[in-house]
């Protein structure tokens, strides 16, 4: 069951890095160098947390610890971007891989901005991804989206897509367990989460 991180403090430092699963095949004997994208990298964020109250620091080290054995999920925060409406966006058509995805169910003309973070669901898990260039719906259809990285599990057609409050969900990195009330009181806390696939 993935614990959903609390929400009345919002992180003040997001960095996001992409695990990628790349090769790049260098020849023995000289020549152009190859890369090959391979499916599989996905994203990692490290988060600092600002000094907090007592009472939410209580409940932030009880989420975080309860992550010792379960997946977390946080809210992505997108600090002077206005998300807009982006209506009831659905996977459109099933079955899809690659780095592009076709969505209907937008707001009439909803424009996704480069950058711009975003999940897709598969198997009852968030998967999060970054839009790649600026794209506008065409009377709430979005034929070719395209994002980083690669889909990692098709989702089904009709699958919900995740504009308006994207989480990254994953295991919480290293061995770090030392978060304390007090930390989180006086200097605040720090943690990374790892989409597990």
């Amino acid at each position: 069951m993935t614990i959903a991180l609390p929400t009345d403090v919002i992180p003040t430092s997001m960095t996001p890095r992409l695990i990628s699963r790349r090769r790049d095949l260098t020849p023995t004997f000289g020549g152009p160098v190859t890369r090959i994208q391979r499916l599989g990298s996905r994203w990692a964020i490290d988060f600092e947390m600002p000094p907090m109250a007592y009472v939410q620091a209580m409940k932030w080290i009880a989420a975080l610890t309860a992550g010792e054995g379960d997946t977390v999920s946080i809210k992505i925060p997108q600090p002077f971007f206005d998300v807009g409406s982006p209506g009831t966006p659905l996977v459109n058509g099933g079955s899809q891989l690659g780095t592009s995805i076709n969505i209907d169910g937008l707001s009439s003309t909803y424009k996704a901005h480069a950058g711009q973070w975003f999940n897709l669901t598969a198997s009852s898990r968030s998967y999060l991804y970054q839009v790649a260039e600026d794209k506008t719906a065409a009377s709430g259809v979005m034929a070719g989206l395209k994002f980083n990285p690669m889909i990692r599990r098709s989702p089904a057609d009709n699958s919900a897509v995740n504009f308006a409050a994207p989480v990254i969900e994953g295991w919480l990195g290293g061995n770090d367990t030392s978060w304390t009330v007090d930390n989180a009181m006086w200097t605040g806390i720090k943690f990374t989460i790892e989409e597990r696939e």
